[in-house]
């Protein structure tokens, strides 16, 4: 009877430990999903046909699921080696972007460290706390560039394994300096985590940097620019000593389907349907910049994502909620460093950016928000 009620207080100790954990909380409920509520909330990305997505899941589908992906896998790996200029064998595939991150999660040690620019996405420090590590936060600068001092700094002090950058970031939609990105990685001796989930609406990508550096690993995803974020199919890209490793000894066995393999396949025989997406999303979005700009009271970034960062002076949580009650759901991230009430935006079609202006206005107009 005892030896059964210790198990239950550990499993109880499990629980209580997990739930203490701040989690991944989804802005939209899935019954909000099919809702009227219109979702700018997840950077989805709108400019991809709808049509196009739906013509070469079609023809992905056409695959015996029975089995095991083999012959798929080999080739989406071949077929981002000769898009990304580099060997086959640099490429781990993982079930989206946010596998990937999990995966250099996983390698802390129980108290280890891990150090992040922050603010940036919430993933980083969920998953290094659920693997036991605790995740140091240096924030940016004013400029939203990197305090490349402090960082190095903190990481020395910590003996941290991990560091995690997210470029262009999220929610600040700036991208970092390459100097800045070399720095670090010639002074941090561990691993350095680049999320590039955002580098297609860019002009620049630092996977040509895994040659030099072999501590650089970099996260991709298919979820951003190809608009097929339901696949969840992601990929590391790393020099082949760590890229080897992580396949054969972290990676699942098989961890992307069939189907979400042949899909990414497809996308990437389709390479113009994914560029001009994103020179329409670039149009699109200088204008919903411009028109944010007229309005009395925002300070608005500049964006190098599918998103816009909008500082409101106000506080964002009724902000959103007033917003959610007019029909658009945002993302309120609160205070970013000294900007205060800060919503971020996905850049959506022009219909679904003229609704969100006309609610925001209604919203900003009321002076007792």
């Amino acid at each position: 009877m005892k030896h059964r009620d210790d198990k239950i207080d550990k499993l109880e100790r499990i629980l209580a430990r997990l739930q203490a954990s701040e989690g991944y909380t989804m802005v939209r409920s899935a019954a909000e999903s099919d809702s009227s509520l219109m979702g700018l909330d997840s950077n989805e990305n709108y400019f991809v046909s709808e049509n196009f997505i739906q013509g070469i899941a079609e023809e992905a589908a056409r695959c015996d699921l029975r089995t095991y992906p083999r012959e798929e896998l080999a080739e989406l790996r071949e077929m981002l080696g000769a898009w990304l200029q580099v060997e086959p064998e640099c490429v781990v595939l993982a079930n989206g972007g946010d596998q990937a991150i999990d995966l250099a999660a996983t390698i802390l040690q129980k108290e280890d460290s891990a150090v992040a620019a922050w603010p940036t996405y919430s993933f980083y420090g969920l998953r290094v706390e659920l693997a036991g590590g605790k995740l140091i936060r240096i924030p940016l600068q004013r400029d939203f560039s990197l305090d490349v001092p402090r960082l190095l700094s903190a990481a020395d002090q910590s003996g941290a394994s991990i560091m995690f950058l997210c470029s262009p970031n999220n929610p600040t939609a700036n991208q970092f300096s390459e100097t800045d990105i070399v720095e670090l990685l010639t002074g941090f001796p561990g691993l350095m985590v680049l999320d590039e989930a955002y580098a297609e609406f860019t002009e620049r990508s630092l996977v040509p940097l895994i040659r030099a550096h072999p501590n650089l690993a970099v996260m991709r995803t298919f979820s951003k620019a190809f608009g097929i974020a339901g696949a969840r199919l992601g990929y590391m890209i790393a020099n082949p000593r760590v890229s080897s490793t992580f396949a054969e000894k972290v990676q699942f066995p098989y961890p992307v389907s069939r189907f979400s393999a042949r899909l990414g396949i497809e996308c990437l025989r389709n390479l113009d349907a994914m560029q001009d997406g994103v020179s329409k999303m670039k149009l699109e979005r200088s204008w919903l910049i411009d028109r944010l700009r007229r309005l009395e009271g925002l300070t608005v970034f500049d964006s190098q994502t599918n998103f816009v960062l909008v500082c409101t002076n106000r506080d964002s949580s009724v902000l959103s909620a007033k917003l959610r009650s007019l029909g658009v759901s945002v993302k309120d991230v609160g205070d970013v460093l000294d900007f205060r009430g800060c919503l971020r935006v996905t850049v959506g079609t022009r219909p679904m950016n003229e609704k969100f202006l006309a609610a925001l206005e209604e919203v900003m107009s009321d002076e007792q928000l």
